[in-house]
């Protein structure tokens, strides 16, 4: 079923096919019939291929009523031809509103008698019953397009991959199919993991794949619970006219058919699942699972969300910090303008206020026990090349103390802070210059006795001869406008500032006397810190110091 003509992704096709040959489809296999009111579950955005998104839009607003009419209107005409007719009307009229609204996209396209003829011919295509996608399949591969743009996969030719291995501990498996076999047993119990988060975006389950160790049981618990078409919304899942045993292998039948679709999707390039396919290892899992939902495979079926919290959704968090801590230290360490650090380092922050939204909707919030906080934990400041430049430090005080006005003349200059120099005698100088007029800040004397007086106020005492040899460079070199250099003083505080938030992150995380939510706050406290070092000044980006190279004093 690899698709060859159109390269675009096999399953997403194939959802179009079916509702092109089968209005059906769309009511019997992508309707949420649960949901009051009844919803798709299955959105024009979840499509990577825009006009395979555009097609399903057009076809759930009238596309498909306007097919039903044409075939009606010409009953002795090719199907799939009057078919690719009505919905390449639809999408014209939809391009003609778009033009008249003043949209050159929109007109440009108008005008192409080539895309119109290509568009045609694609349609006629997947209209026809050629086309090679059974129309019983459309759930799954619907299911499959959701959670490719849910997930996308690394590996090119994998549609998606929800969570990855954190361990091989037998005993933690059991214990996450345990809390699986008791939904099995009983849907209702899905109710206790049911939440209302602040994202109206976010899933109504505190419990989600990614927080589970195996892969396995990340991908059953997202056929069963959290993802489009649950097991659990299944008609035959509320059915009272079955047995609890009926109930359960019904679930367990619609779980073994997504497992098995997922390996079909991922066989093209992963190895593993061409031999789970081979061997049939999603069969022995349903067996395992029928196991499961038996009284007797766990203590107390109805504490399956206590497991939940304990054997699941707590160990994860530690594993989290720590994958987390890695990408801070990549994204702080990047070349990328410091807007951009920025960004992504929110996003970071907004992971973690949904994980700890989750972790306080489960029972018994582990912050309410009453274990002693430990200590966050820092980072010592390291004092390598790579993250300090004190000949900068320097080149900036001189040519500040000869010109202090440069400080209020916006550009990088007036995003320098006392942080951003890594010598105590360097921050307290620049510290001084803030606070004396410019008129008393060019005076190395007068600007030395400030130094001094806010670090004796602090505890500290500076290096009397450093502050000196500055105080008489500023007097006899002349150096290039402060802002040359400053904007490279900003850089390596975003930098130093993110590697500490990670190395600490990391240290945190591995430390086993922090409860998992004292570990989030002190998480959010890094990512704070090193999310305000990169706004501070969003707009700096590296700069190319070889640019200066020509003007810099040696000092």
């Amino acid at each position: 079923m690899i698709n060859e003509r159109y390269g675009e992704p096999q399953h997403e096709l194939n959802v179009i096919s079916s509702m092109l040959r089968d209005r059906a489809v769309a009511a019997r296999q992508l309707v949420n019939w649960t949901s009051s009111p009844p919803q798709y579950w299955l959105l024009p955005q979840h499509f990577r291929t825009p006009w395979a998104g555009e097609i399903y839009e057009i076809l759930l607003n009238g596309g498909l009523d306007a097919i039903d009419q044409r075939l009606q209107a010409f009953p002795n005409a090719d199907p799939a031809h009057v078919t690719a007719d009505a919905v390449a009307g639809q999408l014209y009229a939809k391009y003609q509103q778009m033009a008249a609204a003043g949209m050159p996209h929109a007109r440009e396209t108008l005008a192409s008698s080539e895309y119109w003829a290509s568009m045609h011919s694609a349609l006629r295509d997947l209209a026809s019953t050629t086309w090679q996608a059974n129309t019983d399949s459309a759930r799954h591969d619907a299911y499959v397009t959701v959670r490719a743009a849910q997930h996308p996969s690394t590996t090119e030719g994998v549609p998606f991959s929800l969570a990855r291995g954190r361990t091989d501990d037998a005993s933690a498996r059991e214990k996450e199919v345990a809390v699986i076999g008791a939904i099995l047993n009983d849907p209702a119990r899905a109710a206790k993991f049911r939440y209302q988060p602040s994202s109206p975006d976010a899933s109504p389950y505190w419990l989600q794949p990614q927080d589970f160790g195996d892969p396995a049981t990340a991908e059953i618990w997202d056929a069963l619970v959290t993802g489009p078409d649950p097991a659990i919304a299944l008609p035959a899942a509320t059915d009272p006219s079955l047995t609890p045993e009926q109930r359960a292998q019904a679930m367990i039948e619609h779980i073994y058919q997504r497992l098995s679709y997922n390996d079909y999707h991922r066989s093209t390039a992963d190895p593993q699942a061409q031999e789970r396919l081979r061997t049939d290892t999603n069969r022995a899992i349903a067996q395992y699972l029928a196991r499961a939902t038996q009284a007797d495979f766990c203590p107390n079926q109805d504490h399956a969300d206590q497991y939940a919290l304990r054997f699941i959704l707590e160990p994860s968090i530690p594993a989290t910090v720590q994958e987390l801590a890695g990408e801070v230290r990549r994204t702080g360490l990047s070349d990328a303008p410091l807007g951009q650090i920025a960004m992504e380092l929110s996003t970071r922050q907004y992971s973690l206020d949904q994980l700890k939204e989750r972790l306080d909707a489960a029972p018994d919030p582990v912050a309410a026990n009453d274990a002693p906080t430990p200590e966050p934990v820092s980072a010592e400041p390291a004092q390598d090349a790579s993250y300090t430049s004190r000949d900068s430090e320097r080149r900036v005080l001189i040519s500040l103390m000869q010109d202090p006005n440069q400080l209020r003349s916006g550009g990088p200059t007036s995003a320098l802070a006392p942080q951003d120099f890594t010598q105590p005698e360097h921050a307290y100088l620049f510290e001084a210059l803030q606070t004396l007029h410019p008129g008393a800040a060019v005076d190395p004397w007068v600007l030395a006795n400030q130094a001094q007086r806010l670090a004796r106020q602090a505890g500290t005492e500076l290096s009397h001869s450093e502050i000196q040899n500055i105080g008489y460079a500023a007097r006899t070199l002349r150096v290039p406008p402060a802002e040359q250099t400053a904007g490279h003083l900003v850089t390596m505080t975003v930098r130093r500032t993110a590697r500490d938030a990670s190395t600490a992150m990391e240290a945190a995380a591995q430390n086993p006397a922090t409860r998992p939510r004292q570990l989030i706050d002190q998480t959010q406290a890094q990512l704070k810190q090193a999310t305000y070092e990169a706004l501070r000044h969003h707009e700096q980006s590296v700069p190319n110091l070889s640019r200066y190279a020509g003007n810099q004093a040696t000092i």
